[in-house]
């Protein structure tokens, strides 16, 4: 009897050594290209097939040894495999489809509109129907440049204008224009035949004033303030008379968080990091949470990739609706969202191997329409979209060419 239980107490002992052993794998599986998650695809240790199977949402949960190497395989999608060593694995994997999609992408005509002007265009900005050029015309001297100039649609110069010092656009969320220097922000009066340069601020207190402030509305201002190494994004209405101001919308990045802390405790026990170390580490691991508002028609909208949903709210700041969204789980999906002011619609950015690519989101159902690329053009600059036209500047790579403005159709 006391054998037996010898027997018994060690195979207790093996099995609880061999449990403790095991390493949680938890996570979803994802279209690469669309950021949708994937059903049914196998999820198994190599050399054993035996396994699971993602479910409607892309999830699944294998438990594995040590340094075992996971595979991932579904009839649509490439193979993948890693090896996971810790205790417990968060785990989200992106998978390629065996059939490139990008097949289905629209390709539309691209026409350079600056051409001809002699203007090396640094920026531009919409003015109605008419475009704002800011760029160098190399016929002057440095000291008679930069310009800028006001064309109508149709190309026709309503002024010309010498402003000497180098400067990029900006419009704030009253609608007002500025012209940001290095040194001074100045707002831009534009009148009939000429451009006034007001109200000169120094350009560090503008922009903390200015650049975390999104809507303006029903007396209410929306601005944003990051938190926690830009892992905490608060924003906040203000009323525009009282200056008083409440909390709207919380978001934040909990797993950055939780490694925030356990770095933080990690480098309390070690020598002190150069502060070249901790910006590395800071542009590396700990990229802002990005969920950007913005207003479309008479809705306002959140677009938070960080919790997977894009937020609903009427005029009054009350939320109509969640929709989950997943597209931003595509590896080629940017942090950049594209508002066309003029049509409301709403535009995500992709971008593979210096290709650049757009995709309505339709906010109502959380979808993506029809990839739209720009053919035969690398790494372009200030992509904006206007009145269903996408413009973006782009010079030729070890040419003498001007950087030029182009267009393209979406329609």
């Amino acid at each position: 009897m006391n054998r037996l239980l010898f027997i018994l107490s060690f195979l207790l002992v093996v099995f609880s050594v061999s449990a403790q052993k095991k390493i949680a794998v938890k996570g979803n599986a994802f279209d690469a290209v669309t950021g949708k998650p994937i059903s049914e695809v196998h999820v198994f240790v190599k050399g054993n097939t035996t396994g699971t199977i993602t479910d409607k949402n892309g999830v699944y949960t294998i438990y594995i040894d040590k340094n075992d190497t996971v595979v991932y395989s579904h009839l649509q999608y490439e193979s993948f495999e890693t090896t996971y060593s810790a205790s417990l694995i968060n785990a989200d994997i992106l998978l390629e489809r065996k059939i490139s999609i990008l097949s289905e992408a629209i390709i539309k005509p691209v026409v350079n509109i600056s051409k001809g002007m002699m203007l090396d265009v640094t920026d531009y900005y919409f003015i109605g129907e008419n475009i704002l050029y800011s760029g160098y015309c190399y016929h002057y001297k440095k000291n008679k440049n930069p310009w800028l100039l006001l064309k109508t649609a149709k190309g026709d110069t309503l002024f010309v204008q010498c402003v000497g010092i180098e400067g990029t656009f900006f419009r704030d969320c009253f609608e007002n224009i500025h012209y940001l220097t290095e040194k001074t922000a100045y707002q831009l009066i534009i009148e009939d035949d000429s451009i006034r340069f007001e109200y000169p601020t120094q350009i560090e207190e503008f922009m903390e004033a200015m650049e975390g402030c999104h809507i303006d509305i029903n007396g209410k201002v929306v601005v944003s303030k990051y938190y926690n190494a830009n892992q905490v994004l608060i924003y906040y209405l203000v009323d525009k008379e009282s200056l008083d101001y409440e909390d709207f919308r919380t978001i934040v990045d909990e797993l950055k968080l939780n490694m925030l802390i356990f770095q933080g405790r990690f480098d309390s026990m070690g020598p002190p990091k150069s502060e070249a170390d901790m910006r590395f580490e800071r542009e590396i691991m700990y990229k802002p949470v990005f969920a950007p508002i913005v207003k479309a028609g008479d809705k306002i909208f959140i677009i938070n990739y960080t919790e997977s949903s894009i937020e609903c709210y009427d005029t009054c700041f009350q939320e109509l609706q969640k929709i989950p969204i997943h597209f931003q789980n595509s590896r080629f999906c940017k942090n950049e969202i594209i508002v066309d002011d003029i049509t409301g619609k709403i535009y995500a950015v992709f971008k593979d191997k210096g290709k650049t690519s757009v995709r309505e989101i339709f906010m109502e159902r959380g979808e993506l329409g029809q990839m739209i690329n720009i053919p035969d053009f690398y790494w372009i600059d200030n992509v904006k979209i206007y009145n269903d036209n996408l413009y973006f500047l782009y010079r030729e790579k070890y040419s003498t060419k001007l950087r030029s403005l182009y267009k393209m159709s979406l329609n």
